[in-house]
């Protein structure tokens, strides 16, 4: 079974669920951990191989890390929760609310990974290739530089990479198999309709995956969307404040669900109407930044 930490505060308190990235664990988790406890229970997740989890399989599949998700619920006994993600995390936790959608409370998707464009579909197959060739780390290290180039990411960068550090070659190499599986199982679920309220968190510098992410919030009328202004894609640590309070009034909202639709205008290709910014909901503080205010239906939306 995946190995499982847990911070409680009260029988009367729901549950987060954290599910970490690819090479990290639930130490990345650690600017969170005071914002989150006294207000919810916690509990943070190693997948195979990482981290405490020293069980590992012959291959993975979304499905099956979903599955081992819901084994650790079922055996703690949590009935259901909030479950938030970060990178490769959010996959699993889309995962989760497709098997079981009565367990999921809400998600909060931080850096999701939704889809590749031509530059990650090449890195990957380049991948293919080398991995077998060169050390597993040089091959993290330079995807890690891919996805977070800027100074501002340098910190974020580090972390992952000292956490990948202890996941070993051969393990290494079944994640990143997995990985090359990710819009074929999106596009395997893309007929289910899954009521769950979900937001996106994910840096205004996140180049490689934002796209992807808006795109989604527009097709799905359950979801809410936050970008966050000069940060990249490890946003739960790069800008850890904004993370904490945007996630947190959004999870304290439930059963309700905020609309949060925080999206600086300069990642689309127009400009916006020449109107002063406005909070879009009165609990939260105006960014300086101008925002977006997408149109009632999103579907039809421009964006770029």
């Amino acid at each position: 079974m995946l190995s499982y930490k847990t911070e409680c505060c009260g029988n009367d308190k729901d549950w987060v669920i954290f599910l970490h990235g690819l090479g990290g664990n639930s130490n990345i988790w650690y600017k969170q951990v005071k914002a989150f406890s006294g207000q919810f229970n916690l509990m943070f997740i190693d997948m195979f191989g990482h981290g405490d989890t020293n069980e590992s399989k012959k291959s993975y599949t979304f499905e099956t890390l979903a599955a081992g998700v819901i084994k650790v619920m079922d055996y703690t006994g949590v009935k259901s929760a909030h479950i938030v993600g970060i990178s490769l995390g959010s996959i699993i936790a889309d995962a989760v609310a497709f098997a079981a959608p009565d367990r999921v409370k809400s998600l909060v998707m931080g850096g999701s990974v939704l889809g590749y464009d031509f530059r990650a579909r090449f890195l990957l197959r380049s991948g293919s290739i080398i991995k077998g060739i060169i050390p597993y780390m040089w091959l993290y290290r330079l995807f890690a530089f891919i996805m977070m180039p800027r100074k501002n990411h340098a910190f974020s960068k580090k972390i992952f990479v000292r956490e990948a550090k202890k996941l070993g070659g051969r393990e290494f190499k079944k994640w990143y198999r997995l990985m090359e599986t990710l819009e074929d199982f999106y596009k395997a679920h893309a007929h289910l309709n899954v009521n769950v309220p979900k937001l996106y968190i994910s840096g205004e510098q996140d180049h490689l995956f934002l796209k992807f992410v808006i795109n989604a919030y527009l097709c799905d009328g359950n979801a809410a969307i936050h970008v966050i202004d000069r940060c990249g894609h490890v946003c739960n640590i790069e800008q850890a404040d904004e993370f904490n309070r945007i996630a947190l009034y959004y999870m304290n909202c439930y059963p309700s669900v905020p609309a949060l639709k925080y999206v600086p205008v300069r990642r689309f290709g127009f400009r916006a109407p020449a109107t002063k910014p406005v909070p879009i909901h009165k609990g939260l503080a105006a960014h300086s930044t101008e925002l977006i205010t997408f149109p009632a239906d999103r579907r039809n939306a421009v964006n770029g």
